[in-house]
């Protein structure tokens, strides 16, 4: 029996047999995981098509696409650009023959995507995690805090419209005085509904910031973004809309990356711009991370706790994303790994916690770092014990007055030595990582 993971490489090793005197092979995998080959040549080139294309779906069990369908030529695809001219195709193999995947997703296409930019508009900082509960809300509040207080104007922003934390962090609430309340009036969910009919605009943006109560003296500020405002109608309806792709006048697709971009350059293009932006994605392996970790030219923070589910999460998402564009061998300057960085959330605190933490997160990189050619020592593996690499976790420790924390009050936040105890190695390794020199001021 052909289970699902079995069938691309099947496809892939037939092309490579029977296929390799045509050029280019593409392999398209459809919504159901069937899949078929397409090759850039007129029927005329390749008389075996029937036979080959038979044997092919025979092979594939299930996942066949059908006796005539699993071996197309250029002339018997109905739209061959979509196919030979995207740029979504993956490379699989170069030799010895290329071997590109055209996969059609329901979901997740972003991860591996082309970026849209190689920087954001501004530093901005993407919190992730695959599992809730490891404190990344937490974490990315008492940063904006702390950047205000160094004098950074912080634009934070929630991201995780499912379900919003960083907002009920930072914005006071209080239905019974207007005054005190800090909540603008819309979110997110307004500006990528509004922005799918040309609607979102520097005007928008303004009606969305809610300014944080920050300590007498501060010099910073912090203006937030949350997933809905407080005149935000029909939020279902909108969220229901969220990550709808539509098309732009000049013709190209803008989702959810696209709409989110937009925002970072109205925040950036402000008579008063920010100085950084700090992003709260939703956890686990949805559209949102995708765009936000993959696609926006951020610097991600990848959370994580030291157990097994956590460690075969985040495997699981490195053997997928190391086929992404973005990821290139020798990771040069602007390859996606250096905009990656692990953080060890909730750590034990002791030398031995952080080494057992640091073995497995370098043994869940295996799977995105580059293979190295057999028999060739690369200069470029790097070394588990390489503090500058990605792999190496910045730790975020446990602390047990952070639990039920909030920060929308000064009187009430935590203590400035209860940060300390618990990010002072996060704030000076992120900030350094974000901001240069100046942002590892701690």
């Amino acid at each position: 029996m052909i289970r699902f993971h079995d069938a691309l490489e099947l496809a892939r090793g037939f092309a490579t047999e029977h296929l390799s005197g045509f050029g280019a092979v593409y392999l398209i995998r459809d919504l159901v995981g069937r899949v078929s080959i397409a090759l850039n040549v007129p029927g005329g080139d390749l008389e075996e098509r029937e036979a080959l294309s038979k044997r092919l779906h025979d092979d594939l069990g299930a996942f066949g696409p059908g006796p005539s369908e699993a071996v197309q030529t250029r002339d018997d695809l109905l739209l061959p650009e979509e196919i030979f001219d995207s740029g979504e195709a993956i490379c699989l193999q170069e030799e010895p023959v290329a071997v590109y995947l055209v996969d059609r997703l329901m979901g997740n296409q972003d991860w591996l995507r082309r970026p849209l930019a190689h920087q954001a508009p501004l530093p901005t900082a993407v919190a992730f995690s695959l599992k809730g509960g490891v404190g990344r809300s937490t974490a990315f509040a008492a940063w904006a805090h702390h950047l205000a207080g160094l004098g950074y104007k912080v634009l934070a922003m929630d991201l995780d419209l499912e379900a919003p934390g960083l907002q009920s962090l930072l914005l006071r609430q209080d239905d019974q005085n207007p005054r005190r309340d800090r909540r603008p009036d819309y979110g997110v969910v307004d500006w990528l509904v509004e922005g799918r009919v040309d609607q979102a605009d520097a005007a928008l943006l303004e009606e969305m910031l809610g300014g944080v109560d920050l300590p007498r003296g501060t010099p910073g500020e912090i203006q937030v973004v949350p997933a809905f405002g407080k005149e935000t109608r029909d939020y279902v309806a909108k969220l229901g809309r969220a990550y709808l792709p539509v098309m732009g006048p000049d013709g190209a697709e803008r989702g959810f990356a696209e709409a989110v971009m937009e925002l970072l350059t109205a925040g950036k293009e402000r008579v008063e711009p920010f100085d950084v932006a700090l992003l709260d994605a939703r956890a686990g392996m949805h559209d949102i991370g995708a765009a936000a970790v993959t696609r926006l030219g951020a610097h991600a923070f990848l959370f994580a706790r030291d157990d097994a589910q956590t460690w075969t999460a985040y495997e699981h998402l490195f053997e997928h994303l190391r086929w992404s564009p973005a990821v290139e061998y020798g990771m040069p300057d602007h390859d996606l790994r250096w905009r990656l960085s692990m953080v060890g959330a909730m750590a034990g605190g002791t030398e031995r916690d952080f080494e057992e933490l640091r073995g497995r997160s370098y043994a869940a990189w295996q799977w995105l770092y580059d293979e190295e050619p057999e028999g060739a020592v690369s200069p470029g593996t790097p070394e588990e014990t390489d503090q500058e690499m990605p792999h190496w976790p910045i730790p975020v420790d446990e602390v047990q007055e952070l639990r039920g924390a909030s920060f929308q009050d000064p009187e009430r936040a935590p203590s400035p030595s209860v940060l300390e105890r618990a990010y002072r190695n996060f704030w000076g390794i992120a900030g350094s990582r974000l901001l240069g020199s100046a942002g590892s001021d701690g």
